[in-house]
């Protein structure tokens, strides 16, 4: 039996990604700047990225970076997790020395071929003690490790772990509103409700914080409910980049009960004392 054609479903066309200018193109492959591409052709490209490494867009394993006037992106911690799994990277580390002020740590990694590289990792110590030291010798084997893993696999990009160091860097895409310093981030979904925290947010989750460990406390217990590294910025601009609604919602639970316990347990009791007795009597 003929099928009726006004029976068959409409066929929505897809809205396509506008196409790119070959002079564009050439930039951003020779120059690197992803700057002239619009939002929907830098979506196409930081994907087209992710699948030629085997990477998934999702776990957002690149943000853009915003040096000496170009647009770039440079590797997040996902995406050297994602590296070691998929080539079946191992690391080790070979060597540890102090020179002056400046700590360094070297990592040698080797792949399920055999293949192997090497690379260094610095920080600068200067008059650091206590935790704050702890945390820079913990960064610096950590830059030690990614610098490798990305070095193995061919991606001759900057980690996260270097950017703190770089002077005139500015993390994440501009929206287009100067004024607002307002960022979003890289291949996520663009929903500001489910993606990323509005700046009163991320300002709540650091006093919460704050309020429930105290200052260094706080700080070191955020980072590391979220994921962060020991010595991640911490900055408001920086949550809102990197932080979702639901590790702020939980978050803001858990601080919130540790407030509240310590201040029921700060808590006096009120016993009525003896003296009190009725009023009326002189």
């Amino acid at each position: 039996m003929a099928t009726n054609p006004h029976d068959l479903p409409a066929v929505v066309p897809s809205t396509p990604t506008p196409p790119i200018d070959p002079a564009i193109i050439e930039q951003v492959l020779i120059g690197g700047d992803l700057a002239q591409l619009t939002e929907a052709q830098r979506l196409a490209y930081y994907r087209a990225v992710c699948q030629s490494l085997g990477l998934n867009p999702l776990s957002k394993p690149f943000e853009y970076l915003g040096l000496n006037g170009k647009l770039r992106l440079y590797a997040l911690r996902d995406c050297a997790d994602q590296l070691r799994r998929l080539h079946g990277i191992s690391i080790y580390i070979t060597n540890r020395e102090r020179l002056g002020d400046i700590y360094i740590v070297t990592a040698r990694a080797k792949d399920r071929t055999g293949r192997e590289d090497e690379s260094t990792g610095a920080v600068a110590l200067g008059t650091l003690k206590g935790d704050a030291l702890a945390n820079a010798l913990m960064k610096c084997e950590t830059k030690a490790k990614r610098r490798v893993t990305l070095s193995l696999a061919g991606l001759g990009w900057l980690d996260e772990t270097e950017i703190s160091t770089i002077p005139g860097v500015r993390v994440g895409e501009p929206t287009g509103d100067p004024e607002a310093g307002d960022i979003h981030c890289t291949g996520m979904p663009t929903d500001p409700e489910t993606t990323r925290l509005t700046h009163d947010q991320a300002r709540e989750l650091k006093q919460l914080a704050h309020a429930a460990f105290g200052y260094v406390e706080g700080s070191r217990k955020l980072r590391q409910d979220l994921g962060f590294e020991p010595e991640e910025s911490l900055t408001l601009r920086h949550l809102v980049a990197h932080v979702s609604v639901a590790q702020y919602q939980t978050c803001m639970d858990a601080y919130g009960q540790v407030l509240r316990q310590a201040v029921e347990a700060d808590l006096p009791d009120f016993p009525m004392p003896a003296a009190v007795t009725t009023t009326g009597e002189g």
